[in-house]
């Protein structure tokens, strides 16, 4: 529901014309309901969560693609960082309540809606490579967000600058997620962590990490 909420506040923006202020307002009065539902579920995932249990809690698997395994679910600290996503986002949205009428509005709170779908999905996926495409996938939207939304002159520089730094960060951790693949056949969170890595492996899938971020 975390994931698929925004997706559906998002498709019902999508065929609202924007062609008065009535609309506009709905609109935003649409955006705002969908990520403060979201919120709310968030909550549910907090209030439910058994903090005495060290594995992951409400894992959902979907097996029916062959070639990915699109596992979901949540630990001790992934929760907290889906907390503050739900949390964020409707801020980020109701902040921009005033938006210029000469912008548009509709791509505004579509690509909003869409970015918290993909942030929670990072948090969320059990595998490093599902983890690495949706990081990625975040980066478009922003550099548009930056583009035409952001304020002052040098808002392109910073769009570009944001875009190409993340991006070529983070080509240092595709190359550790391929080498962890090699070496034992998969990239699930679970299967990793059964697996036993040569310190010395380790230390250079270490070092790719951290200057992917």
């Amino acid at each position: 529901l975390l994931l698929i909420v925004p997706v559906i506040g998002s498709l019902i923006l999508l065929f609202m014309e924007e062609n008065s202020s009535e609309n506009k307002s709905k609109m935003k009065n649409i955006a705002i309901s969908t990520s403060l539902i979201n919120f709310f579920l968030s909550i549910i995932l907090w209030v439910q969560f058994d903090s005495s249990y060290s594995g992951y809690q409400f894992v959902s698997e979907f097996n029916q693609i062959s070639f990915l395994h699109f596992n979901l679910g949540v630990d001790g600290i992934s929760l907290y960082y889906v907390l503050l996503t739900t949390f964020i986002t409707p801020i980020a949205i109701i902040s921009n309540y005033n938006l210029d009428e000469d912008k548009n509005l509709k791509f505004f709170l579509i690509s909003f809606l869409i970015l918290e779908t993909l942030q929670i999905a990072v948090f969320v996926v059990l595998d490093l490579l599902l983890f690495y495409v949706f990081f990625e996938s975040v980066l478009p939207i922003l550099f548009i967000i930056i583009n035409v939304y952001g304020s002052g002159p040098n808002r392109y520089r910073s769009a570009n600058l944001f875009f190409l730094y993340t991006l070529a960060g983070s080509l240092f951790m595709l190359l550790a997620v391929l080498q962890i693949y090699n070496n034992l056949g998969s990239t699930d969170f679970t299967i990793i962590s059964l697996n036993e890595i040569n310190l010395d492996s380790q230390k250079i899938l270490w070092l790719a990490f951290f200057l992917a971020f």
